[in-house]
Parts: C-alpha cells; sequence; structure tokens
C-alpha cells in the first residue's frame, strides 16, 4: 500500500509539473526557450520511459509497466521530430501509434497464451500509424478508409493465425466483413461498385461449400472409450510370509461340517 502511495505521489506531481510547462509554453511564455526545452522534455521522457522499461526488468510479474515504458519513449521520439519543421505533423502523430504498437506487442511475447488479446489492440494502432503516415501522400478519402478497413480485417486474420486456428475461428468473421467493407469503400465512384454491391453474396455461398465439404469430408470423431481399472490380483502367499491370498481357516477356528437336510432323521 505504501508503495502503491508513493507511485501516486510521483505521478500526480509529474502531471502537475508536465501540465505547468506546457501551458507556459502554449501561452508563449518560454516561446524564447522552446528548441532548448524540447529537448529536455525529450531527455525527460526517454528517461522516464527506459525507467519503466527497466523496472520490468526486476519485476517480470507486473507486465503493466511495458505500456508506459514505450509510450514515453514515443513521446520522447515525437518531441524530438517536432524540433524538424521539414517533418510532416502526420508523420510525426504516426509514432506514437507505433509506440502503443511495439508496447502491445511486447506484452503479447510475454506471455503468448494469456496475452492473445494484445494482439488486436496492438494491431490497431499499428493500423492507425500506416494510415496517418499514408495520409502525407495519398489525398483520396475512400482510399484511406479501405486501408483502414483492410488493415483491421488483417488484424484479426493475425489473430486466428497466431493466437491458435482452433480456439479463435470467431475472428475469421470480423477480418472477413472489415475487409470486403474496405474493398467496397475503395470502389466508391468507380464502376466496379454496382458489380460488387451485386454479386457480392455470392462469397457467401463459396463459403457455405467450403464449409459443407469439411463437415463431409471431416472423420467422425471416435467415442470416448470409458477406462477402467482393474485391481491387482493379490499374490499367493509364500514361504517367506509375503501377504497373499489365504484359504486356511483363521487361527483358533473351528470348522464344523452339518450334515444335508435330507440326511437328517
Amino acid at each position: 500500500m505504501a508503495d502503491r502511495g508513493g507511485n501516486l505521489w510521483i505521478w500526480a506531481a509529474a502531471m502537475l509539473v508536465a501540465g505547468v510547462v506546457l501551458l507556459l509554453f502554449n501561452l508563449e511564455i518560454l516561446a524564447a526557450y522552446e528548441p532548448t526545452a524540447q529537448y529536455i522534455v525529450a531527455a525527460v521522457l526517454a528517461v522516464l520511459g527506459g525507467g519503466f522499461l527497466a523496472s520490468y526488468v526486476w519485476r517480470r510479474d507486473e507486465w503493466w509497466r511495458l505500456m508506459p515504458g514505450w509510450t514515453l519513449l514515443a513521446l520522447a521520439t515525437m518531441v524530438l521530430l517536432s524540433v524538424q519543421a521539414q517533418l510532416p505533423r502526420p508523420t510525426i502523430a504516426a509514432v506514437l501509434f507505433v509506440g502503443l504498437a511495439v508496447a502491445f506487442l511486447h506484452i503479447y511475447l510475454v506471455r503468448r497464451a494469456e496475452h492473445w488479446w494484445a494482439i488486436i489492440p496492438g494491431g490497431f494502432m499499428l493500423v492507425l500509424a500506416a494510415v496517418i503516415g499514408l495520409s502525407v501522400r495519398v489525398g483520396r478519402l475512400e482510399t484511406l478508409g479501405a486501408a483502414l478497413f483492410v488493415g483491421m480485417g488483417l488484424v484479426f486474420f493475425a489473430l486466428y493465425l497466431l493466437a491458435g486456428t482452433r480456439r479463435h475461428w470467431w475472428a475469421l468473421i470480423p477480418g472477413g466483413v472489415l475487409m470486403l467493407f474496405g474493398l467496397l469503400i475503395y470502389t466508391v465512384d468507380n464502376t466496379v461498385q454496382s458489380a460488387l454491391l451485386r454479386w457480392w453474396p455470392v462469397s457467401l455461398i463459396v463459403l457455405g461449400l467450403v464449409l459443407a465439404y469439411v463437415a463431409a469430408t471431416r472423420e467422425p470423431a471416435s467415442p470416448a472409450k470409458l477406462s477402467v481399472n482393474v485391481a491387482a490380483k493379490t499374490p499367493v502367499v509364500g514361504s517367506r510370509g509375503q501377504l497373499g491370498e489365504y484359504s486356511q481357516p483363521a487361527p483358533g477356528a473351528s470348522v464344523e461340517i452339518l450334515p444335508d437336510p435330507d440326511e437328517r432323521g
């Protein structure tokens, strides 16, 4: 509890200092010191991010430390790149989403079986970074929208392949829907759109035929056999006094043979 309270005080102080410094820059009070201050802020963010990653090395069970670690490193990179005026702003903004994607990827690699869920947000962050970076060179909104939805569909296909094809077969459904929707967006204002809108149900028919073929050719599961544990036979009493079957009367017992009822007269 004391450790948690100390961490809260550290985070509160860091947030207050960062808020005051950013407010002074927005009010142009520290405008003259902006280049130097940016390098200082980038260094502080890099040290904090490296501290979180280093602390994870000592506490491997607290994997949440990877998230602020990589995020702070991404913010430090953004601050350094912002000094370069010739770089497009969307490219700089995409760095943050790349840092988040790396954080989720690291969380997934720590425990792949348990942290399969990290593939979804990590993949989405990477797709957003790619779309933001692509917006610098591509101005057609339909193309950017198609890239966004197709990329998110590929994330679900990656989940299906990486997290287990049997456990997460459901990922194929949103993945296919998103990719199909992305292709429809890409064909807006195009002669291909009408054909896709008319004939896209054919894909459902093909999928149904594939599932029917798999169901028909699949070998029936053999019924589970009930295993019965049989006790081992008791060994016969040997000459050395080993435990086993005993066919003689107990010591001190007498055996009386009763006559047959017909013989009684």
